[in-house]
């Protein structure tokens, strides 16, 4: 199954590249951690309005989401997203002192030969 170009959505989302030492003013380690992103990737994709029937039975019973976000396998090995990725759907990439402020995260993907859907949860 393949996107139709007319339903694809730009959205914008950020792969996690791991944690850093916060230093305090002297240039010492304070204990905490802060999370690493990579740069604002912008892509297109088919996301859908809301979760129903047809697309519980992809993940299952018992998980809960919001919307799915659908593409190529391609472009999903191409933008390497995994279940630690954040996205900003219908927002702009807004961040907070260096805090991204998205608004959903992943909760499950499921990939087939040529399609990948990804379940992410809002954080409202």
């Amino acid at each position: 199954m393949r996107n139709a170009r007319a339903n694809e959505t730009v959205i914008k989302a950020l792969n996690y590249k791991g944690t850093e030492d916060v230093l305090d003013n002297e240039g010492y380690k304070t204990g905490e951690k802060k999370v690493k992103y990579s740069p604002v990737i912008v892509f297109r994709a088919s996301v859908s309005g809301a979760k129903g029937s047809s697309q519980v039975e992809i993940f299952g019973t018992d998980i809960s989401y919001d919307k799915t976000i659908s593409m190529s396998r391609n472009l999903f090995e191409k933008l390497k997203f995994d279940e630690n990725t954040v996205f900003f759907i219908g927002v702009p990439a807004k961040f907070d002192n260096g805090t991204p402020l998205y608004n959903y995260t992943v909760k499950r993907i499921a990939e087939t030969v040529n399609q990948v859907v990804i379940a992410v949860k809002s954080n409202d």
